[in-house]
């Protein structure tokens, strides 16, 4: 992995990322809200190290009560805070670099957000990338999303007296009154001297930059053709945005010559939270790897593991709806660390040799995962439990099948059970299949015969899926007959095999599915119907959520989580940092237990 010259910074409570370079002109970048910003955030972060390329210091950071920063969601006066966090976010790239301009770069509410602080931070230039006009355009576009998103069946309304719930995220009614009182075309006063505004197709730009103009700023304005794309996403932050070279050439227009850099703040800053302290970690091949340590704030559990938090698909270390921040800093008032970590090519670590980023359910993850509990035993936490969501949970299976300091497991909505070279997380979406019963219905239904007949795109994959699924079986189910007469034999993908390796170790398991997910059918496939044989098995115990998607963006689902993992930690007790079971990946050939190659995390046939 190339290492990174970033360095992770915090103040006035956020936290965020200085990228260095010796520019008299440096750049905030003001991130989008919630689910944009998950999207966003790998694409976001090529966008500073392009600025930073081209010789302006970059500083981009976490809105107070999102990412990394202090705070929740709903805590009270939100907007101030956000805006005071733009101020502080200045102030401080000021302070370490020397610059003697600032521009602010804002994208989708983070664009609104800088323009109306841009004024009271000093800002010289600003750009504008899909702004909302108004917060009253904000949010009525959040509304019509929460709205129209597919909820289950017992989850509370989207839109309620709560607020907007939205992905995962919460906009509370105060927040959302004090947004709505913010109008770009009421200003009264330029916001910035240079002004450039990069648009959507269908956005409500063109107002914006005539008022601008007519209040003596000098504005550009150009189309933000792939802004779809980027958006809908966390895929696509693999890709080269146009909308920010432009943006890139635009700030670096006119620019001082390059001055000598100066000395940045010492790395590994401390945030101290109630219960809780964090620091950012760079560790692995290269210390190309990064994750927040979590530790409590006053002595810990005596005995207990710590617990590795891993990206939900290819969601950043922070988590869908904010979920492995929450989880961290919950388990450090019960006296409990944790590492939540971004694997190879995701979230803010480094891209991996050879392959592109984005991608999940690749086996090498599995030595980024080894890599995290080398990072938990250096600061003196020599057990750990695996946490992974989606695709995080087939690496947290395979890093517990490697590595014998894993002593526990807490898998949610697995879609798969193996890893191999990666795949994007549409493509996962797209081949998933459900439970065999869920199709048997509509077997009945000529429509449905047609479909299959003249090669309909998703019947014919669910078709393909399900022989596939059949013939999976059979070849599992020779392997172990082979095994059963021979000691070995076992196909590579047998899952049943793999949980009772883990069980004879001593690991503990805990498997999570909502209720009608969609992985239940890997589950059927893996285990029979409702998982009947892995029900069986001891240590490991199955729970259903209802009300739940698949990616727990409920917060009453997240919370169900929470206290299971509760149990589960409490289940393996103090007893699990002493002697573990097993030194290597496996019990010896011959065993009829499961054997992992550590180079590839899996088990040969």
């Amino acid at each position: 992995m190339t290492p990174d010259p970033s360095t992770p910074v915090l103040f006035e409570g956020c936290f965020g990322w200085l990228h260095p370079a010796g520019g008299r002109r440096g750049v905030v970048l003001c991130a989008p809200y919630g689910s944009e910003a998950l999207a966003t955030h790998r694409a976001w972060r090529r966008f500073a190290e392009s600025l930073a390329a081209a010789g302006l210091p970059v500083l981009r950071f976490d809105h107070s009560g999102t990412g990394d920063s202090v705070g929740e969601e709903d805590d009270p006066a939100r907007l101030e805070a956000w805006l005071g966090g733009i101020r502080a976010a200045v102030t401080h790239l000021r302070t370490v670099t020397g610059v003697e301009e600032v521009a602010l770069v804002g994208l989708r509410l983070g664009a609104l957000l800088a323009a109306a602080a841009a004024r009271a931070a000093g800002a010289d230039a600003l750009v504008l990338l899909a702004p909302f006009p108004s917060g009253r355009i904000f949010l009525q576009e959040l509304r019509a999303v929460a709205l129209l998103a597919e909820r289950p069946a017992d989850a509370p309304p989207a839109v309620g007296p709560e607020g907007i719930d939205s992905a995962g995220f919460r906009l509370t009614p105060e927040t959302a009154e004090a947004l709505r009182a913010l109008d770009l075309a009421r200003m009264t006063e330029a916001p910035a001297r240079r002004v450039l505004i990069l648009d959507r197709p269908e956005g409500r730009a063109a107002a914006l930059a005539e008022r601008f103009r007519a209040l003596g700023a000098d504005v550009e304005e150009a189309p933000f053709p792939d802004h779809a794309r980027l958006i809908t996403s966390v895929q696509h932050a693999a890709f080269d945005c146009s909308a920010f070279a432009r943006a890139a050439v635009w700030l670096a227009q006119g620019m001082a010559p390059a001055k000598p850099g100066r000395t940045v703040e010492a790395p590994s800053p401390r945030l101290r939270l109630p219960g809780a302290v964090e620091r950012p970690l760079r560790f692995g091949p290269g210390a190309g790897l990064f994750g927040i340590l979590c530790e409590p704030a006053t002595v810990a559990v005596t005995g207990s593991p710590a617990v590795l938090l891993l990206n939900s698909g290819a969601t950043p270390h922070s988590g869908t709806g904010r979920m492995s921040v929450r989880l961290a800093r919950r388990l450090a008032a019960r006296g409990i660390a944790s590492l939540r970590m971004d694997l190879g090519g995701l979230g803010d670590s480094a891209s991996k040799p050879g392959r592109r980023d984005g991608l999940i359910y690749c086996r090498d993850m599995v030595e980024d995962a080894q890599a995290g509990l080398d990072a938990l035993a250096a600061a003196g936490h020599g057990a750990a439990v695996a946490v992974g969501l989606c695709a995080g949970a087939a690496v947290a299976l395979h890093v517990a099948l490697a590595d014998p300091r894993a002593v526990g497991l807490a898998l949610v909505n697995p879609g798969r059970f193996v890893l191999g070279d990666g795949v994007t997380q549409e493509e996962a979406i797209g081949s998933a299949v459900k439970p065999t019963a869920a199709y048997l219905p509509r077997l009945t239904e000529p429509a449905v015969w047609r479909a299959i007949l003249r090669q309909d795109r998703k019947a014919s994959r669910v078709a393909r899926g399900l022989s596939e699924r059949a013939a999976r079986r059979l070849r599992i189910g020779a392997g172990r007959l082979r095994a059963g007469l021979t000691g070995r034999g076992y196909a590579r993908d047998d899952v049943l095999h793999a949980f009772q390796a883990l069980s004879e170790r001593g690991v503990r398991t805990l498997m999570v599915h909502s209720a009608g997910d969609v992985t239940l059918g890997e589950l059927e496939a893996q285990a029979g119907t409702d998982g009947g044989r892995l029900r069986r098995m001891g240590g490991l115990w199955m729970e259903r959520l209802a009300g739940a998607d698949h990616s727990l963006m409920e917060r009453a689902a997240r919370e169900r989580f929470a206290d299971l993992l509760d149990d589960l930690l409490d289940r393996i007790g103090t007893g699990a940092t002493g002697t573990v079971r097993g030194k290597g990946p496996g019990p010896p050939e011959g065993t009829g237990a499961l054997r992992v190659n550590h180079a590839t995390g899996n088990s040969p046939a």
